[in-house]
């Protein structure tokens, strides 16, 4: 029986990875909690988890922020995301099952951070590290167990903001 090639799933040179308590969700909201604030924000909530990070900007961080929705099943619309905003989003919805069709939505240019929360996609697609900053995931769960364990991916970009911002 022939052996199928694997696609490789390796996020690029420079990156930083980090394993961190309280699974994704732990490690998307040190994410939130860690970069957002300096740069305007634009949320993309289509499903259960990303309503959730909405959720946690707005009132756990109060910080003003572009809501951008979709119904259950759908996407919101892309075509107009500043790319001045720092973007949270999921790559899919692991509740709904909608997933970005391709990146091109988030512009090479941008000033802003992308933070992916892409728990139910690391693994199982092809994603475009060059157009995110941030990316978590929780092994155990794309596995298909509980998770455990959050992975929070840090681009040079997300690094370099990380280190601009002034300490409390």
């Amino acid at each position: 029986v022939p052996v199928r090639a694997r696609r490789q799933h390796c996020q690029p040179e420079g990156w930083r990875l980090g394993i961190v308590p309280a699974s994704d969700t732990g490690a998307v909201e040190m994410a939130l909690w860690s970069l957002l604030g300096p740069q305007p924000i634009t949320v993309l909530a289509f499903e259960s988890f990303s309503e959730e990070w909405a959720g946690d900007i707005i009132n756990e961080l109060h910080l003003p922020t572009k809501l951008r929705r979709a119904d259950y099943g759908g996407l919101p619309d892309l075509s107009a995301i500043d790319p001045a905003d720092d973007i949270v989003f999921a790559w899919n919805g692991t509740t709904s099952g909608v997933r970005m069709p391709h990146a091109d939505w988030i512009d090479d240019n941008r000033t802003g951070l992308t933070i992916c929360d892409a728990t139910s996609a690391v693994f199982a697609m092809d994603l475009p590290w060059s157009k995110l900053d941030v990316v978590t995931w929780s092994w155990q769960k794309v596995l298909g167990g509980e998770g455990g364990h959050g992975m929070l991916a840090l681009s040079p970009r997300a690094q370099a903001a990380f280190d601009a911002i002034p300490p409390a």
